[in-house]
């Protein structure tokens, strides 16, 4: 069947793996010839097998007739493009680019679904790198709707134009970038998985606490270790190696030895049957349950702030009354302090440390202060709660966090005030800028460094991301949302508490912070 579209009549695909399986059989929905070939005969029948099962659910079992299964590459030599699909390793598409240059006609276009991989480098290994580019797609390929379509040193404009039109004509968005290491999508979600990883090392939340403040906090559909574990570990991890040794041992694409445990023991996620979590059936025994609001009748204290917008309203419509501190007799829930660093918080909170009584829990945000160091402001930190403004009011969870020493009590005050604001409380270790903002920062911080590098410009990022890995934002509106300085100041507090390179902030995202 002819694509007038695309000018493009016969799609080849190498490996009959996830990918190559999921390329193929969007190819098969759009009315493409398909030629899938694979040289371990279990892989191509597993891969049919998928396919077929999906056009028997799309109602489309005429189109298995547009399929070819093959087991020697020579079976693409009548194919229009190539789209290589195989294992993620230089070497191997070395070999297999440099067979294709010698098998496919002239006229044939060459592509590597490569996530991370350079494409000049694979491009290299041929005679003709001109008609060799990148066409990256995002699993499941025939659902999520971005294609990366990359330009390597030598890939004439035709090429591009080409795959452009293919992408299209596969009902795709495709986006045209530049051949650097991670290219989009792999480079700017690199923080996502690398940020959940140290907390997770760093035992400041277990892997499904930091699941549920990601999905019910921030948004996003799928936490990073459940998404991990739908990936493959030893997929992602593969991709946190190889942006890591591209770029020379750049800190912020450090790979974690939790991965790295994890492929020693054959947990690499849904595929092994165990990866963060423990499935069967293909399903994750752990639940998110929701949480319904109960209301509040009593008062509250809030203090001057902009550290978490939508409080003040989000207490109204649960019933609270917001009241200044009159006198040390009064008695409101609790204190809330929703200042940062730079609008006098040390100053307001052992203002109020002195004004209120001992039994009313102060409940302080700390996205760019530790708790620790809000404990020093204060003459008694009997009651010091920390919680994370920031994502309180759009998110349904809140997170908070305790030193040593406050009583259940107390957390148990400050437990009745988030149920009653309808959020479901999760504690967490002390930990500069707790888990949501410092993860969410450093998704912003990563994109203003891929605009400033000239990856692609923001818009088109953003578009990436929420295409590509159903970010619930682009990760550059998403910082401009929360506002540059606070993204900054974010990243300066990490910076300042940990010493590493890792967290610098972007010069670009200092530039739109001033």
């Amino acid at each position: 069947m002819s694509n007038k579209t695309s000018g493009i009549e016969t799609i080849g695909i190498v490996g009959a793996g996830t990918m190559g399986s999921g390329i193929a059989l969007a190819a098969l929905y759009a009315g493409f010839e398909v030629v899938l070939q694979d040289e371990f005969s279990e892989a191509l029948q597993k891969g049919n097998a998928y396919i077929q099962k999906f056009l028997e659910k799309k109602d489309q079992t005429e189109r298995a007739k547009a399929l070819t299964l093959a087991d020697d590459l020579k079976a693409l030599t009548g194919c229009d493009v190539v789209i290589e699909a195989a294992l993620e390793q230089l070497e191997v598409k070395h070999e297999i680019f440099a067979k294709l240059d010698e098998i496919c006609g002239p006229d044939t276009i060459l592509a590597s679904n490569t996530s991370t991989l350079s494409v000049t480098a694979i491009a290299a290994n041929t005679q003709h790198p001109e008609r060799v580019a990148g066409m990256h797609f995002f699993n499941p390929a025939p659902v999520l709707p971005l294609v990366e379509v990359i330009r390597a040193a030598q890939t004439s404009d035709a090429t591009i134009d080409a795959l452009m039109a293919l992408a299209e004509a596969l009902g795709k968005t495709p986006v045209l970038v530049s051949d650097t290491p991670g290219f989009i999508v792999n480079r700017v979600a690199r923080p996502f998985y690398g940020e959940a990883l140290r907390l997770l090392g760093e035992g400041v939340a277990n892997h499904a606490q930091i699941d549920q403040i990601v999905e019910q906090g921030g948004g996003f559909r799928m936490g990073p270790f459940r998404l991990m574990d739908l990936i493959g570990i030893d997929i992602n991890a593969g991709a946190m190696r190889s942006m890591y040794e591209q770029t020379f041992g750049e800190p912020r694409y450090r790979p974690h030895p939790i991965q790295m445990q994890k492929l020693a023991e054959g947990a690499l996620g849904r595929k092994s049957g165990r990866g963060f979590y423990t499935y069967a059936d293909g399903q994750a025994e752990e639940v998110f349950p929701e949480i319904k609001a109960d209301g509040g009748q009593s008062q509250l204290v809030i203090s001057e702030g902009s550290w978490a917008p939508g409080l003040a309203e989000l207490c109204a419509e649960a019933g609270y009354e917001v009241v200044p501190v009159a006198d040390g007799d009064q008695k409101p829930a609790a204190c809330i302090v929703v200042a940062g660093r730079g609008e006098e918080a040390a100053r307001l909170v052992s203002w109020y440390d002195q004004a209120l009584d001992p039994g009313v829990p102060l409940i302080v945000q700390c996205a760019d202060t530790t708790l620790s160091e809000i404990a020093t402001w204060m003459q008694n930190p009997r009651g010091l709660i920390g919680f994370d403004g920031l994502f309180l009011a759009t998110g349904k969870v809140a997170t908070l966090c305790a030193l040593e020493g406050v009583s259940s009590d107390l957390r148990g005050k400050a437990e009745a005030l988030f149920a009653a604001l309808g959020r479901r409380v999760i504690w967490v270790g002390e930990s500069p800028a707790l888990v949501l903002p410092r993860i969410v920062c450093q998704l912003v911080n990563e994109a203003a460094f891929a605009e400033l590098e000239g990856v692609v410009d923001g818009e088109t990022i953003d578009l990436a991301m929420r295409l590509g890995v159903n970010y619930p934002q682009g990760p550059l509106e998403w910082g401009a949302a929360l506002g540059h300085d606070k993204v900054l100041a974010v990243l300066d507090h990490l910076y300042t508490e940990y010493h590493e390179e890792r967290y610098r902030a972007c010069i670009l995202l200092r530039r739109w912070a001033r």
